[in-house]
């Protein structure tokens, strides 16, 4: 028996197996770490949909605040939404990322300033943000979070979010509108 010919073929078949060991490895890792990832999107999702639209129901409720029938009712439904708000923010902590997790807290933490100001108390915080008011503050920091989002579910061109106001779109800016906002004239 040729003892250096065996040797030569059992080294064959050890590199042979160690070159496609390697990439398979390689590639089970990284769609490991996908799989990781894509399994923290659905979450992150659902639960930055609630949160935004708490802060709307949040910010609508606040705005009818001032000469509401039952103003009692009113604040108790305005505070359930809020105490909503701080019960999701625990939640996005778990599946969120820093940058999420802090766009988060700031919204939570401006919504406390619009009620206060929607109660008539002075926003102490006011000097904090160069004067800007809590409403102004909490739509800001509505968008960074949704921009947070975005980047973490890896959407594309994710700091690009539309301005609210028809106005601050770039192909309305000759002045005339291309669509009628509300109902047509009867």
């Amino acid at each position: 028996m040729d003892w250096s010919a065996l040797g030569a073929t059992i080294l064959t078949l050890a590199v042979g197996a160690l070159i496609g060991l390697v990439p398979s490895l390689l590639v089970e890792r990284r769609k490991e770490r996908r799989e990781l990832a894509t399994r923290w999107d659905a979450p992150l999702y659902e639960l930055s949909v609630e949160f935004a639209s708490t802060v709307r129901v949040f910010r609508h409720l606040t705005t009818r605040m001032t000469g509401a029938p039952d103003p009692a009712a009113q604040y108790d439904r305005t505070e359930e939404e809020r105490q909503r708000l701080l019960a999701l923010l625990e939640q996005i902590r778990l599946v969120g990322d820093e940058r999420v997790q802090r766009a988060a807290r700031m919204v939570v933490r401006h919504s406390w300033a619009v009620l206060r100001a929607a109660e008539g108390h002075e926003d102490t915080r006011a000097a904090e943000f160069g004067g800007v008011p809590p409403e102004t503050r909490l739509s800001t920091s509505l968008h960074e979070f949704i921009r947070a989002v975005r980047v973490q579910l890896r959407v594309p061109d994710p700091e690009r979010i539309a301005s609210d106001e028809p106005d601050d779109w770039p192909e309305l800016t000759d002045g005339q509108r291309r669509f009628r906002i509300g109902l047509p004239p009867r």
